[in-house]
């Protein structure tokens, strides 16, 4: 049964109090000199005795150290008297009635202000029935509560109830013990025997939210009525909220005990753990990738091979055995080639799985398993360029064709004499020098040729060319002060697969800046999809306003002419006899495709715009010549857009960190260099 007591919790200090007393006694007395030297005699008696009364019980109350109670009555007798001297002598003239009513009013102000002060409150306190206060205790019983650390050695979730049964008696003299359970979630138990028949599987047993178990635990009871929370776990949280913010928010002491061993025992327990897997972020369809896998084996002689699955299916697509390559790490080499996607479609993105089959002693088998998302592109269009120098135009446009995702460039560049330099690779082959052979051809879809003179190809190379481009290949010659008819390809062989007369030698240089205009047939040719509207047009049509207008060329090589119906763009100012000056050409020719384009000083479209952060047409045109050139019964050239993050694990102990990779791909030649991932 409870017992009701009388407390004060406010002021607790005897000098704060003594001096309140003493002022007031002070001011009493003082006034009653002050009424002696009126003449006013009964007042200044009565004002003398209401100080000195009062303070005489206080020194009393002090020798005795009295409870704040009478500490309480005292000051509240002495600021009355002080009320009722004063009120009397100031305000006699009210009459009886008046007068006792205000002092009334001042007495109860005073006294609601000593009950401010001294918040006295009543408290009730349990009897001897009640004396034993509740104590929660959490036991763990998600799964890991089911490892056995030893074979000598019960589970882990039955060392915790060994535990609680070995100290039942003692939890019981003091506490009244109140039993929980918990995985994901928290369940009472009716008692530790209940406990004790329960087992760390099913509902709810598949994870372990220890934060959420703290805080509804506490919000069970009062936080001022219960000691603390007993936390019986093995600590593999992998909720992801933070323990430590729970057991502070809980408000109450949490007194944890472990069970588990992270010592010789536990680490000599039969286990394969997938530690790393390895693979490229992007794969082009129907070539072949490696993929490494390394495992952490412990207590098991050999681990089974390494399995790699596709998607759903449970078949595995290739397997590897695992070499021992120091301490306890094993590796394996698997290869991959990814085909067309089940059902004729064409998956951007792969799900690979790898596993390891568990050992029959394993207890733990979900570290076996790690899974892996790679981009597959469809085959990359093939691109040689020859550069005969180291000019601005060739820069961008090599950076530009490296970061189309469809495109694979390798990039020859003269340095002195016949001696070129290599950038890149072609299907994992680099040419150190100028195609020559049909195996040469045979590595590129497409050849570019930058400002390079005739002279270094030669006859026979140039007839290897015109017949590259007959079985199916793609040229682009490119304007230059060694292009064109300046650089001797006029009368060549070479001549007839380019869609312009080129001229002799004596072409000059046009060096008007101009921005190209199209004609009808450019217009409408894919080269310029999308982007014709920052052109001007036939018929006097001009640039769409609503675009950036493009910075001016800075001229141009003059053809003779552009073949019949190969011109797409010309010159919109200057012409000779055969009318504007030829910019951009193309043409068919035998099974392949040739365009040639005059000017050389397209990055004009691209930096300017790039530091003003406005649109251009410079991606756009150079992809789609490049894809054009290609042809489109080739392949599917278009690289939908897409973007993959990876984990080199997807299993992790507690406290240990993950690597996360990021792949963004967009459509078509975009650069993905400004992707935020967050």
């Amino acid at each position: 049964m409870e017992t009701a007591s009388l407390q004060f919790l406010g002021v607790r200090s005897f000098a704060l109090l003594l001096g309140v007393g003493t002022i007031v006694a002070l001011v009493l007395m003082g006034w009653g000199v002050y009424q002696l030297l009126q003449r006013r005699v009964r007042y200044a008696v009565a004002s003398v005795a209401a100080g000195l009364l009062p303070a005489g019980l206080g020194a009393l109350a002090a020798a005795k150290s009295a409870s704040p109670g009478a500490w309480m009555a005292l000051l509240g007798v002495q600021l009355a008297l002080a009320v009722a001297v004063f009120y009397r002598a100031v305000y006699a003239y009210l009459g009886k009635a008046r007068l006792a009513a205000l002092m009334v009013l001042r007495c109860l102000a005073v006294g609601m202000l000593l009950l401010v002060l001294f918040k006295p409150a009543i408290s009730c306190t349990p009897g001897a029935a009640d004396a034993r206060i509740r104590l929660p205790v959490l036991v763990d019983r998600s799964a890991s509560m089911s490892v056995t650390d030893d074979p000598s050695t019960p589970s882990r979730y039955q060392q915790a109830v060994q535990m609680l049964l070995s100290q039942q008696s003692r939890i019981e003299r003091k506490f009244t013990p109140v039993y929980y359970h918990f995985g994901e979630s928290l369940r009472a138990a009716g008692s530790l025997e209940e406990l004790s028949e329960l087992a760390p599987r099913g509902e709810g047993s598949d994870g372990t939210n220890i934060a959420l178990a703290l805080r509804a635990a506490a919000d069970d009871f009062s936080r001022d009525r219960i000691p603390g929370v007993l936390l019986i776990t093995d600590g593999a949280h992998n909720a992801p909220d933070r323990v430590v913010d729970a057991a502070v928010e809980s408000g109450v002491p949490v007194y944890a005990a472990a069970v588990g061993s992270k010592g010789r025992a536990a680490a000599g327990r039969p286990n394969i753990r997938i530690v790393a897997a390895d693979a490229p972020l992007e794969v082009v369809k129907n070539n072949t990738a490696s993929l490494t896998v390394q495992a952490k084996v412990t207590g098991i002689a050999s681990p089974a091979p390494a399995q790699l699955l596709e998607g759903a299916s449970d078949t595995p697509v290739e397997t590897a055995a695992f070499r021992k390559v120091g301490g306890s790490l094993w590796e394996a080499q698997l290869r991959w080639t990814p085909r067309d996607a089940p059902g004729g479609g064409d998956d951007v993105v792969r799900v690979l799985r790898i596993a390891v089959p568990a050992d029959r002693d394993e207890t733990v088998a979900d570290d076996n398993r790690t899974e892996l998302h790679v981009l597959v592109a469809q085959p990359r269009i093939r691109v040689l360029y020859v550069e005969g120098s180291m000019r601005p135009e060739y820069k961008f446009l090599r950076r530009l064709l490296d970061s189309d995702p469809n495109v694979q460039l390798q990039a020859l560049v003269r340095v002195s004499g016949n001696r070129f330099w290599a950038q890149g690779s072609l299907g994992g082959q680099t040419l150190d020098r100028l195609p020559t052979e049909a195996e040469d051809f045979r590595l590129f879809d497409v050849l570019m040729l930058g400002d390079l003179d005739s002279t270094f190809l030669g006859d026979a190379r140039l007839a290897r060319i015109r017949q590259f481009v007959n079985d199916g290949g793609g040229l682009l010659m490119l304007g230059g002060h060694n292009s064109l008819g300046p650089g001797g390809y006029g009368q060549t062989v070479l001549e007839e697969v380019l869609p312009v007369e080129v001229g002799t030698r004596s072409q000059g240089q046009e060096t008007t800046p101009f921005v190209p205009q199209l004609t009808a047939d450019g217009e409408s040719h894919p080269i310029f999809e999308g982007i014709s509207g920052y052109f001007s047009g036939p018929g006097g049509r001009k640039p769409d306003p609503a675009l950036t207008a493009l910075p001016e060329l800075l001229g141009c090589v003059q053809a003779v002419r552009a073949k019949p119906r190969t011109s797409l763009a010309v010159h919109p100012t200057r012409q000779n006899e055969a009318g504007p000056l030829a910019v951009l050409a193309a043409q068919r020719f035998g099974a392949g495709r040739a365009v040639v384009f005059t000017a050389d000083t397209t990055w004009q479209w691209f930096l300017p715009l790039q530091g003003l952060g406005a649109d251009s047409p410079y991606r756009r045109f150079w992809g789609q010549t490049i894809r054009w050139l290609a042809g489109a019964e080739t392949k599917a050239r278009k690289a939908p857009s897409a973007a993959i993050l990876r984990l080199d694990r997807t299993y992790l102990a507690i406290g240990e960190s993950v690597k996360i990779l990021a792949c963004v791909r967009q459509e078509q030649s975009a650069d993905a260099a400004g992707a935020s991932v967050s």
